[in-house]
């Protein structure tokens, strides 16, 4: 464990234009606080910090007093009765070195953490900063003393989830006046320090450590305590959401403004008379022979449609949509370095959001060499607490992903004709055997809609603008353009199998499967 404590202020940097959480600097309070006091009733539980270390050593100013005695020690020889002086001398010092030892060790309660649980719990989105309401609570017995306190991750993984200052604060504890003597837990002096989150998941909470002084400076006494409370952190859907509200087939399904939907639908609604410019293939062959006359089958639009998010997780989910942008720079940024699984998990959790709007069942299915979980298709606010939760902690697996695996099962487990979004890389070559052979078993039971990652370095040769200087840069551009044609190739074959696969930029990724989505809903090409 080491000893450097961490801070709890945190100077708020600018916020970018997508959507980043707006904050402001706050210093945290030192001043006592009764119990019945506003901030102590803000909250309506208290929950002890649980022990974990306990550090108890001298600070600097013993080795000056263990140096003058040495000097003593030195001098005592040429003085009259030297020696005697030097005992009393040693003997008082060290009573009061031990002294000053135990009653820093006997108030080793005071001033105890507590955490004043909010109703919702700890929880953010990715790159906000959340204030953590802590504090300090005593009997008020000691005098006015200065502590220092600081916050920092609990554990080493929780490193890359949140940030804190890594500079101590001081709080100076004023004994209250007012409050009677003999009462225990009278004092009460609130602390907010501040952590930014980074990364989606469910975390341990953060860890206090605490630094108190004896009355002489002598020795130190430092604690670490633990949150019992996890923190919580979801995806940031801001500006995801902001994307969709400006895309106009969004606006023509949801707004006010609506359009009618092309294509006739699948629901059967009832039967009429044969009339002019009916197409052959909605005539009712059985009951015209009934009847012995023309009759024709009218149909309505689905208003009630199954909608599944396929996420990958294999390790192809684990690449980093910006690699140049992993560098140290990277920490002073206010969310870690995105990945292609985070993109899919925002893309999902928007397109629940727009299916929920829409009144469609959306469900969901994570897969890597097989089928990893699933989530049957419902709708509701509880559906889609259900949805959250099941991609809170979903990280990648280092296997590859077997297509024709996933969607033998799909096949098998959803009866029901249902939207497929895929969202994945596509774009390996290992993979795309076992994608034809998956797509052929389910494109006719299934509306396949997949999304996939356009490779950086997938791109037409010397396109407008581009500048090539040497011939590394030839055959590199000449390589782009080969790996562009067979990703086009691809999408080809999956278009003469009546399925949609497009290869966008990640800027692009989030907006482009929604909408997917939403016109094919439209065309009701279920």
């Amino acid at each position: 464990m080491g000893e450097t404590m961490t801070a709890g202020d945190k100077k708020q940097a600018g916020v970018d234009a997508r959507g980043a959480a707006i904050v402001a600097e706050v210093e945290a309070t030192a001043a006592p606080t009764h119990r019945d006091s506003p901030v102590s009733n803000e909250f309506a539980r208290r929950i002890a910090l649980r022990p974990v270390g306990t550090l108890f050593s001298p600070e600097v100013s013993l080795a000056w007093v263990m140096g003058l005695l040495a000097l003593g020690a030195c001098i005592a020889p040429w003085l009259r009765h030297g020696w005697v002086w030097f005992e009393l001398i040693e003997t008082a010092v060290m009573l009061l070195v031990c002294c000053d030892a135990i009653a820093l060790w006997l108030t080793r309660q005071e001033g105890a953490p507590v955490l004043l649980t909010p109703e919702k719990g700890l929880r953010g989105r990715e790159g906000q900063t959340i204030q953590v309401p802590l504090a300090l609570t005593g009997s008020g017995r000691r005098p006015c003393h200065e502590v220092r306190v600081g916050i920092m991750p609990a554990t080493q993984e929780s490193e890359a989830a949140i940030r804190v200052k890594r500079e101590p604060q001081r709080l100076k504890l004023e004994q209250s006046n007012s409050a009677p003597a003999n009462t225990v837990h009278n004092q009460f002096w609130p602390w907010m320090p501040e952590i930014t989150l980074l990364r989606r998941g469910l975390w341990p909470g953060p860890r206090v450590g605490i630094e108190r002084w004896s009355h002489l400076r002598i020795w130190r006494l430092r604690q670490w305590f633990d949150l019992p409370e996890p923190l919580r952190i979801e995806a940031d859907l801001r500006s995801g959401r902001r994307e969709i509200l400006r895309s106009p087939v969004y606006r023509l399904l949801v707004a006010s403004q609506q359009t009618p939907w092309t294509g006739h639908g699948r629901d059967f609604e009832r039967l009429r008379e044969y009339q002019p410019g009916d197409n052959y293939s909605e005539i009712a062959w059985k009951s015209t022979a009934r009847r012995a006359a023309p009759v024709t089958r009218l149909f309505q639009w689905e208003q009630k449609q199954e909608v599944y998010f396929v996420l990958d997780q294999s390790r192809a989910s684990a690449l980093a949509l910006d690699p140049t942008a992993a560098t140290e720079s990277d920490f002073s940024q206010r969310r870690a370095p995105r990945r292609l699984l985070d993109l899919a998990v925002e893309t999902a959790l928007v397109g629940a959001t727009v299916a929920l709007e829409l009144g469609d069942e959306f469900g969901l299915v994570t897969y890597a060499d097989e089928p990893k979980s699933w989530l049957r298709a419902g709708s509701g606010q509880s559906q889609f607490h259900q949805f959250r939760e099941r991609l809170l902690n979903i990280e990648s697996l280092p296997t590859t992903a077997d297509y024709e695996a996933l969607f033998s099962e799909i096949r098998v487990r959803l009866r029901r004709r249902a939207y497929l979004l895929l969202l994945a890389d596509l774009a390996e070559r290992s993979v795309s055997d076992s994608l034809r052979r998956g797509v052929g078993l389910v494109r006719s039971s299934h509306a396949l809609l997949m999304t996939s990652i356009l490779p950086i370095h997938a791109r037409e040769a010397f396109s407008p603008g581009e500048e090539l200087h040497t011939e590394q840069s030839v055959y590199a551009a000449l390589a782009g353009e080969k790996e562009n044609q067979r990703l086009g190739a691809l999408a080809r074959q999956m278009r003469q199998l009546d399925v949609h696969l497009r290869y966008v930029p990640a800027e692009m990724f989030l907006r482009t499967a929604v909408e997917g989505y939403l016109e094919s809903k439209r065309e009701q090409r279920l």
